[in-house]
């Protein structure tokens, strides 16, 4: 084994023992780290933190010593209101006054404003059918227009609705049909007779609630016919006036019984009360033919003893007790 020289090892031996100088900057750093722990913001901080506990503590103190007060002796009355039963009315005039929609007074009407379209009976073969075409308003439309973009498509053909085609009027109430009146009928020629048009649909002169509503009757009676109502009257007084009434209010030989167990019908509304005006107007001729086919709670069904022109008579004379109209013979 070999050994270094005498000098090379105590060269070895100082370098080895030489002090450590510390890095630049390190005695200022550590100066003010020294300066930072005798400083008194921690201190200052710690005593915040614990005057906040403090306070803390005192309003949860404060809080659990205040007396309780009872109320069960108090003399108040506690017990609800009675029940008040509002009634929105939707046969009205401008000013919330409930009206009779009257279909002779619409035939004046529907001739003045309906029937250069709808023609005169109802048909949909007015002189201005052929020429309607739908406004070229849509939501695309209007969207583009906002960035200055035209669109220009070609018109699209609108007809007229045909008051007698039962396929499409068996699924409209009433009170639908009264919207499309007032508010016309999107993307079709139908324009609004109300006081706003809804979007995508023409303004047209407007008319009173109760013209709208005469008119609304007045395409009713249109799809029946004088021979047609006499007859379902006479089923009507054989069949069903034992319960519903001549009247169609509910009040027949057995009425007390039908109010004694049926709620509504104890208050002259609701489910067979065909003067129910809100009620009826709400239903469509399809509603009211299931109701008659397949009957409902006390009210039997005539599935298989009524023809279909004996039902839709049936139909159109029920409707006829919520309008006035020439008398039925």
């Amino acid at each position: 084994m070999r050994f270094a020289p005498v000098k090379e090892r105590s060269r070895m031996l100082r370098r080895c023992t030489r002090p450590a100088v510390p890095p630049r900057g390190g005695a200022e750093a550590a100066a003010r780290c020294r300066h930072a722990s005798a400083s008194p913001v921690a201190p200052a901080r710690a005593r915040a933190a614990l005057a906040c506990v403090l306070v803390l503590a005192a309003a949860l103190a404060t809080a659990g010593c205040q007396p309780s007060v009872s109320v069960t002796g108090a003399l108040v009355d506690r017990r609800l209101p009675p029940p008040q039963q509002v009634e929105i009315q939707l046969v009205t005039d401008e000013d919330n006054r409930p009206i009779t929609p009257d279909a002779i007074k619409g035939k004046q009407v529907f001739d003045a404003n309906c029937a250069v379209c709808h023609g005169t009976t109802g048909r949909g073969n007015g002189p201005m059918a052929p020429t309607l075409v739908a406004p070229q308003k849509d939501v695309l439309t209007v969207f583009m227009a906002l960035f200055g973009i035209q669109i220009h498509e070609p018109p699209l053909p609108s007809h007229p609705a045909d008051f007698h085609n039962r396929d499409l009027e068996n699924v409209i109430s009433p009170a639908e049909m009264y919207q499309t009146v007032t508010e016309g009928r999107p993307h079709t020629a139908m324009p609004a007779f109300g006081p706003q048009a809804s979007f995508g649909a023409n303004k047209a002169q407007t008319l009173t609630n109760a013209d709208r509503w005469d008119a609304n009757a007045y395409e009713l009676s249109l799809r029946a016919t004088p021979q047609s109502l006499s007859a379902a009257k006479a089923l009507y007084n054989q069949q069903c006036a034992v319960c519903h009434g001549v009247n169609g209010d509910g009040k027949g030989p057995r009425g007390p019984e039908m109010a004694a167990r049926v709620w509504s019908w104890s208050r002259g509304e609701g489910p067979g009360i065909f003067t129910d005006i809100n009620y009826i107007v709400q239903r469509n001729p399809s509603e009211l033919m299931n109701a008659i086919l397949d009957g409902h709670g006390l009210m039997p069904g005539y599935r298989g003893k009524l023809s279909p022109e004996q039902l839709n008579g049936l139909v159109d004379y029920i409707y006829t007790f919520f309008y006035k109209h020439p008398p039925i013979r």
